[in-house]
């Protein structure tokens, strides 16, 4: 993975990063994550459908902590599981004030992993857009979500995010919103 070298040197000014589809996995995503916990202008960084696990998932949480400038990371069908949405909430939740965009969907995750991200956003404020449906929504990320959604200042508006919580015989559920299609 030679691009993670030049980063900050060559490519500094650089404001988007697309690298779907590249095979990263965990290595390549953690020399990458390394080489930008300087960098001062990317904003965007797009890692969809590379094999990227929970050591991948723990280096780009250690990038989030750094509180770089980035605003939007994309994790699309990846495969980071429980362990590294856990260590992606705990990032967000005690040290990063800037990422506004996740994108998490299609991730292996389960209800642990997605409630640990719902209890990371009572604390973070500036993460407004997630999308996170093609994961296994068990009930109580059901419920933890709708309760992000509720009231009269919601923590994530319906727009921002790729599902919507219903109740049926009093039971939460999310549906697909298709938000995602438009949201990258």
């Amino acid at each position: 993975w030679y691009i993670s070298s030049g980063i900050n040197a060559e490519y500094g000014g650089l404001t988007e990063i697309h690298l779907c589809k590249h095979g990263m996995k965990d290595f390549g995503v953690s020399q990458l994550a390394e080489s930008l916990k300087d960098n001062k202008t990317l904003l965007y960084l797009n890692l969809g459908c590379n094999k990227i696990a929970e050591d991948g998932a723990r280096a780009l949480s250690g990038l989030l902590k750094c509180n770089t400038p980035l605003k939007k990371l994309s994790l699309t069908s990846n495969r980071i599981g429980n362990n590294g949405l856990v260590a992606l909430s705990e990032a967000l939740a005690t040290r990063n004030t800037i990422l506004s965009h996740l994108w998490i969907n299609n991730n292996c995750i389960t209800e642990t992993g997605l409630c640990a991200l719902a209890a990371g956003l009572r604390t973070n404020s500036t993460l407004t857009n997630i999308y996170l449906w093609g994961n296994d929504l068990g009930n109580t990320a059901c419920n933890a979500f709708d309760q992000l959604m509720e009231g009269n200042k919601p923590r994530i508006l319906q727009h921002n995010t790729d599902i919507l919580p219903y109740v049926v015989d009093g039971v939460t559920y999310l549906a697909e919103t298709g938000q995602f299609l438009f949201s990258h």
